[in-house]
């Protein structure tokens, strides 16, 4: 039996479009090079995912090599978060009482700013409360853990007290649920055919 649900952001909860912050970037002046697996600022958007450099770091430096402005950064890259839909905020607050369910968790690769703008702008905004919706949150940056890292998953599953088996995590990324596949734990992967509040039946 199900007892813990853990959900990742980007792309199960937030719909995202990666490509509105690289795009900006250009447009401000930022050399697509850059951009590339490798490339200095591809590896800042690493350690910045991971915790190792401040928002302002970030902001900074990509503006540098850019020529423009850090407020101009934070706001390219913030056009990456489109919304999170009102049936899942809701899918969430019914899967919290559901008879059985010991936790709802979430787990996400990401940065400071995505999260502070993903909780201004829904899960703490419009009479909303982060709590409503999540038991637990485990965050790249602040655990400086990646997925598709096992050590992240153990991480999550030691800290919930839970069992793997009775654990399912939701995700987009084949590769991170084959990761906690690996784990032990369940998982769903969520693809434009897959939707996770149907296919859960939430």
């Amino acid at each position: 039996m199900l007892k813990n649900y853990i959900f990742d952001l980007g792309g199960v909860l937030l719909d995202i479009r990666m490509k509105n912050a690289y795009e900006s970037f250009v447009a401000h002046g930022l050399p697509p090079a850059e951009l590339e697996p490798g490339a200095s600022v591809y590896k800042l958007m690493e350690d910045y995912q991971l915790g190792f450099v401040t928002t302002a770091e970030f902001c900074q430096q990509v503006a540098d090599r850019a020529k423009t402005t850090p407020q101009d950064i934070e706001k390219a890259w913030n056009s990456i978060c489109l919304g999170v839909a009102e049936r899942k905020l809701q899918a969430l607050r019914r899967l919290r009482k559901t008879e059985g369910v010991a936790s709802v968790s979430l787990l996400s690769n990401t940065n400071e700013l995505h999260w502070e703008c993903s909780c201004q702008n829904w899960f703490n905004a419009n009479g909303n409360r982060l709590e409503d919706f999540f038991d637990r949150i485990f965050l790249s940056q602040e655990l400086h853990l990646q997925k598709p890292d096992p050590e992240i998953f153990k991480t999550a599953i030691r800290e919930l007290g839970a069992s793997p088996a009775e654990t399912i995590f939701i995700d987009d990324s084949p590769v991170n649920t084959a990761a906690a596949a690996a784990c032990g734990l369940q998982t769903l992967t969520v693809t434009a055919d897959v939707d996770w509040v149907d296919t859960l039946g939430i």
